[in-house]
């Protein structure tokens, strides 16, 4: 018994022993069979040298895929956007039959091999993402076809014209160019099935996008002729933001500011309060929709609104002067007609014409208060202020409707 369990024992070792050592050499055997793969094919090859060198040009197959686009800054005229570039080309010094299916390698080979001079014209700042590792992506394929990919984070350059802010439509070009190599040497092409992708994750909290554009844009320097893609962004400004945070507010003010044709002229702090309070505020309004803007020479639609409620305000303001004024005149001469009734004398005339009876002061406030007067009282000097509140009353509201229904023709037709 114990001889069978021994023997079991050596034969279990001897199998184990055997096997672990097969297994070993096969691993071995595929790494260095794709070492000895990648030294056959680069062993002479030189990256300094384009493929079809002296020949046609490369044609480079282009694809982008867009998983982010943000941070439109009107200040600045950028905007932000992670994207992945992708880059496909034949070099014929890259054919290989040691395998029937496309090879991913390492991208430490990008330093030993020739790929496209691509860089983008409007961009201002650009990274590639290293965590954990280069985000980039390099694959072989027998018939010596390369696929390149590389994720990058750029701040592109958009001009931008303010002419109908906020109820504008952008358009944002991406280009691709080559750098060195003219279109002797290079040509981009896009890919055939929608060569820019935009993630359906992709919400852009002011614009929304409209349509993307491709075509080729060959650009033509003194050195010679670059060959050059571009897709171009059609934006459409989001106006909810504006209607809550501006046009709402400013409206509001331009109708609290008609409380004062309510208010009695006589309550003078009262209507001089809401008059500067609503000046103030529009100001305040104005400066603040114009922060986030930059500083540009033409007028804006934004400037046209905040313009002309700002006139309606101090419309306002200016119409409680005029109603000052006249009360005030008013009462000036009531005072100096009572200042000369202590020194004066005036005389009733009888239906003759002769003199009947001498007038004093307070009989000629009695006589004023008459169904037939013979001159303005306080009363009658209220009067003038009171019909020109009520016609403000309306006037203003009015006058307030047909600017906003020329305003939104104009400038609403976009919506």
């Amino acid at each position: 018994m114990d001889r069978q369990r021994w023997l079991i024992s050596f034969v279990f070792a001897v199998v184990c022993c055997g096997v672990a050592p097969i297994y070993g050499i096969k691993g071995n055997d595929s790494s260095a069979q794709q070492s000895r793969f990648l030294n056959k094919i680069f062993k002479h090859y030189d990256g300094r040298v384009r493929p079809n060198f002296d020949g046609p040009p490369v044609n480079v197959t282009c694809d982008v895929f867009i998983s982010s686009m943000d941070s439109f800054k009107e200040t600045t005229m950028s905007y932000e956007m992670v994207l992945y570039m992708r880059q496909n080309w034949n070099d014929p010094r890259l054919k290989f039959t040691d395998y029937n299916h496309t090879v991913t390698v390492d991208v430490s080979l990008l330093e030993n091999l020739w790929f496209p001079d691509l860089y983008f014209p409007s961009e201002k700042k650009a990274e590639t993402h290293d965590i954990t590792t280069d985000n980039k992506l390099l694959r072989l394929s027998p018939n010596g076809d390369i696929l390149y990919s590389v994720r990058l984070s750029l701040l592109m350059s958009c001009p931008m014209k303010f002419h109908q802010f906020p109820m504008d439509n952008q358009t944002c070009t991406f280009q691709l160019e080559s750098y060195g190599y003219t279109t002797k040497d290079m040509i981009f092409t896009w890919r055939d099935n929608d060569p820019v992708d935009v993630s359906s994750d992709v919400e852009l909290p002011t614009f929304s996008i409209v349509r993307i554009e491709k075509h080729p844009c060959n650009k033509v320097y003194s050195t010679g002729t670059y060959t050059c893609l571009e897709a171009i962004f059609y934006l459409n400004r989001q106006i909810g933001y504006y209607i809550i945070q501006i046009y709402l507010p400013t409206t509001l003010i331009v109708v609290i500011s008609w409380l004062a044709f309510w208010i009695s002229p006589d309550c003078s702090p009262a209507r001089v309060a809401l008059g500067i309070t609503t000046v103030l505020t529009m100001t305040t309004q104005s400066t603040g929709a114009n922060s986030s803007l930059p500083k540009v020479s033409y007028i804006k639609a934004i400037d046209v609104w905040m313009s002309v409620c700002l006139i309606f305000v101090i419309s306002a303001m200016l119409e409680f002067a005029c109603v000052s004024y006249q009360v005030r005149r008013k009462k000036n001469e009531k005072e100096k007609i009572k200042k000369n009734g202590t020194n004066q004398q005036y005389y009733r005339q009888g239906a003759n014409g002769n003199v009947t009876q001498m007038l004093t002061k307070e009989d000629i406030c009695q006589i004023s208060m008459s169904p037939e007067p013979t001159t303005k009282t306080c009363k009658e000097t209220n009067k003038s202020a009171d019909v020109t509140d009520r016609i403000c009353r309306f006037a203003f509201p009015i006058s307030f409707v047909v600017f906003n229904c020329v305003y939104w023709s104009l400038y609403g037709h976009v919506y």
